[in-house]
C-alpha cells in the first residue's frame, strides 16, 4: 500500500497539484500509524465534546453551551495521565511542530490561555488510563464545521485525511439538514469509513422517529454509513453510578462495540477502504484534468479561438459586475440592519416604558416594588428574544439577497449559526426601591398639628367675637378638620415624590438595558457582516481563478504549433494509461487482498 501511495504522491507532484500531493502524504503518514484514529466531526454545539467525555469517562474536552472547539483535541491511551499543547510555527512548516507539557486537568485552560495569547495552537493532545483505549484506539475532537467562521471548517478538513474512521455527530432533537448531508458527501472521498452518532436522546421523545427518517436521508445521498442514537447524560450519570442497566439505556455500548469491533477489529479492512478510496480520488482528478488538456490538443481554427477567448473575457466582465452588485447589496443590507435593530428594540422598550409609566402614575411604587420589577424584567427579557428572533430572521434574508447574486454557485448560501439573545441584567444594576416610603406617627402628627393650628386660631377668634372662649366645639372641630386635610395632602405628595423617583430609576434602568442591548446587536451584525464578506469573497476568488487559468490556456493553447500539439498529445495519451493502471490496482485493494506492490 506504501508503494502505491508514493507513486500516487509522484503523479501529483508531477502534475503540480500541491493539495493532492498533500493528502496523499497524510495518509502514508496513517498507514504507517499503528494507532486508530477516529475523528469526531460535526456541526458547533451538536455534543462532539460531551460524547468524547463520556466515551471515555473524563473530562478531557472542553464542553459546554458557552464553549466553542477552536483546535483539535487527541486522545490516546496512557499509562499515567498527561497532556500536552502541540504549537506550530507557520514559518516553519508543518514539521515544526513544538510540544509544551501541561497539567492534565488544566489542558482545557492552557489552551484557551494559549489561544487568547496568540500562541499558534495546532492541537491539544490528553492521554489517560482507559480500557476503550488501551488496543490503540485515538479519538480526536474537532473543531465545528458549517459554522460563520470558515477557519474552524478548513482546521477540520485540514485533519480528515489522517483518519481512519470518521464520526459525524447530529443531535436527535432534528434531522440532517442539507448542510450536513453535503459535508459527508465531500469527506466521503477522503475517509471512506463512516458513522453517524446522535446524541442528546434525553431530550428528544421523538429520537426514533429521527434516526428512521435520517436513514433515509443517508440512503438517498448514497451514503453507507450506520446510525448510534446515544445520550452523554445518561451514560455520564451510569458511569458515576456505577449503573449496568442505565449504561445500556444510554447507547454508549453499541458504540463502543462499534468502534472496538469495526474500527479496531476491522483495522487492515479499513486501511485497504482509505488508501482505495484517496488514491482512487487522486488519480481520478488528474486524469479528468489531462483528458481535458487532451482535448484542448485538437487543431482549432482562428476564429474558434477567439470564440474561445472573447466568450472567458465576457465571463470575466460578468463576474465584476455580479461582484460589485453583492458587494452592496451586503453593504447596503448591514447599513439597514445597524439602523433598524436601534429602531427596533426602543419601539418595544417604548411600549414598556408606556405600560410603567401609567402603572407608577396609578399605584405607590412601595408596597408593589418587587412584583413591578417582576414584571419589568419579564418584559425586558421578551423583547429582547423578539428583537434578537426578528435579528435572526433578517440575517438570513440579507444573506439569502447576496447569495442570489451568485445562483451559479452551489456553495453559495453560508449556513449562520443561531444568535444566542443577550442577558443585559448581569451587566445593568437594578434600580433601588423609592425612598421615603415609611412615614411615622410622630411625623405624621406634627403635621396635623402645623395644620390644625390655624383652624383653631381663626375660627377661636371669630366665635371670641360672640363670646365664646378661644378653645370651643367650633374652633377645635375646624382645627381637626382642617389637620387632617394637611395630612391627607402630605401623604399624596409623598406618594406623588415616590412615583416620580419610581419612574426616573426605572427609566434610566430601561436604557440602560437598551444601551447594553444594542451594543450586542450591534457586534453580531459586525460578526455576520465579517462572515458572509469573507465566504462570498472566498467564492468570487474561486470564480476569478478558474477564469483566469481559462483565459491563460487558451492563449498557451494558440501560441503551440501543430508539432507541440501532438508530441503533447502523445505524451498525456502515455500518462493516461499509466493511470488507468494505478487506478486499477487501487482498486484491487478493496476487491482482493493482495499487496500494493
Amino acid at each position: 500500500m506504501v508503494e502505491l501511495i508514493d507513486r500516487a504522491t509522484a503523479e501529483c507532484a508531477e502534475q503540480q497539484r500541491a493539495d493532492l500531493h498533500n493528502r496523499l502524504r497524510q495518509i502514508r503518514t496513517r498507514v504507517l500509524d499503528p494507532a486508530q484514529l477516529v475523528l469526531i466531526v460535526g456541526e458547533p454545539k451538536q455534543g462532539k465534546s460531551e460524547l468524547v467525555n463520556a466515551l471515555v469517562n473524563a473530562a478531557v474536552c472542553n464542553a459546554g453551551e458557552d464553549t466553542t472547539t477552536v483546535v483539535p483535541t487527541l486522545v490516546r491511551h496512557s499509562e499515567q495521565p498527561t497532556a500536552l499543547i502541540v504549537e506550530q510555527e507557520p514559518q516553519h512548516g508543518p514539521a515544526a511542530l513544538e510540544r509544551v507539557p501541561v497539567p492534565v486537568e488544566q489542558v482545557r485552560e492552557r489552551i484557551d490561555q494559549a489561544i487568547a495569547d496568540g500562541r499558534p495552537v495546532h492541537r491539544g493532545e490528553v492521554g489517560i488510563p482507559r480500557a476503550v483505549l488501551k488496543d490503540g484506539l485515538v479519538l480526536m475532537d474537532t473543531p465545528g464545521v458549517g459554522a460563520t467562521s470558515p477557519t474552524l471548517t478548513t482546521r477540520t478538513l485540514a485533519v480528515v485525511a489522517e483518519a481512519d474512521a470518521l464520526v459525524m455527530v447530529s443531535d436527535a432533537t432534528q434531522e440532517l439538514t442539507h448542510n450536513e448531508l453535503s459535508f459527508l458527501k465531500q469527506v466521503t472521498k477522503l475517509c471512506p469509513n463512516i458513522a453517524v452518532v446522535q446524541p442528546k436522546t434525553d431530550l428528544s421523545p421523538h429520537w426514533r422517529k429521527v434516526v428512521e427518517i435520517n436513514q433515509k436521508h443517508l440512503a438517498g445521498a448514497g451514503i453507507s454509513a450506520k446510525i448510534f442514537p446515544v445520550s452523554s447524560t445518561i451514560r455520564t450519570q451510569a458511569m458515576h453510578l456505577r449503573d449496568a442497566n442505565l449504561n445500556n439505556e444510554s447507547g454508549f455500548p453499541q458504540l463502543v462495540e462499534y468502534l472496538r469491533g469495526e474500527a479496531l477489529g476491522k483495522h487492515d479492512q479499513l486501511t485497504r477502504r482509505l488508501v482505495a478510496q484517496n488514491v482512487a480520488d487522486a488519480v481520478d482528478t488528474l486524469t479528468e484534468s489531462l483528458k481535458t488538456e487532451l482535448a484542448a490538443q485538437s487543431p482549432r481554427t482562428a476564429a474558434e479561438t477567439l470564440v474561445e477567448l472573447e466568450t472567458a473575457q465576457a465571463r470575466a466582465e460578468d463576474l465584476r459586475r455580479v461582484t460589485a452588485r453583492w458587494q452592496k447589496t451586503l453593504n447596503d443590507g448591514i447599513s439597514e440592519l445597524f439602523a433598524d435593530i436601534e429602531f427596533d428594540f426602543r419601539e418595544r422598550t417604548w411600549a414598556i416604558i408606556s405600560q410603567l409609566n401609567e402603572t407608577l402614575d396609578e399605584a405607590d411604587p412601595v408596597p408593589i416594588w418587587d412584583e413591578f420589577m417582576e414584571w419589568l424584567n419579564g418584559a425586558l427579557s421578551e423583547a429582547v428574544q423578539e428583537t434578537f428572533g426578528w435579528l435572526d430572521s433578517r440575517r438570513e434574508q440579507l444573506r439569502d439577497e447576496v447569495a442570489d447574486q451568485l445562483r451559479e454557485h452551489p456553495d453559495a448560501r453560508p449556513r449562520l449559526d443561531r444568535i444566542t439573545p443577550p442577558s443585559p441584567f448581569e451587566l445593568v444594576t437594578e434600580p433601588k426601591q423609592p425612598s421615603n416610603g415609611e412615614y411615622r406617627r410622630l411625623d405624621q402628627a406634627l403635621t396635623g398639628l402645623r395644620g390644625s393650628y390655624g383652624g383653631v386660631l381663626m375660627f377661636g377668634l371669630i366665635t371670641s367675637v360672640v363670646g365664646l372662649p378661644m378653645m370651643n366645639v367650633v374652633s377645635i372641630s375646624a382645627g381637626l378638620l382642617l389637620g387632617s386635610r394637611s395630612l391627607n395632602e402630605e401623604k399624596d405628595v409623598r406618594k406623588r415624590r415616590r412615583q416620580a423617583e419610581a419612574k426616573t430609576a426605572a427609566q434610566r434602568y430601561v436604557e440602560q438595558v437598551v444601551f447594553q442591548v444594542n451594543k450586542e446587536a450591534k457586534d453580531v451584525i459586525r460578526r455576520t457582516h465579517r462572515a458572509l464578506h469573507q465566504h462570498f469573497t472566498e467564492l468570487t476568488e474561486e470564480v476569478q481563478l478558474e477564469i483566469t487559468n481559462a483565459i491563460q490556456e487558451i492563449k498557451r493553447s494558440a501560441e503551440r504549433s501543430a508539432v507541440d500539439r501532438e508530441d503533447r498529445a502523445r505524451e498525456i495519451r502515455r500518462k493516461l494509461e499509466e493511470l488507468a493502471l494505478l487506478r486499477r490496482r487501487a482498486g484491487m485493494l478493496t476487491t482482493n487482498r493482495i499487496t500494493a506492490a
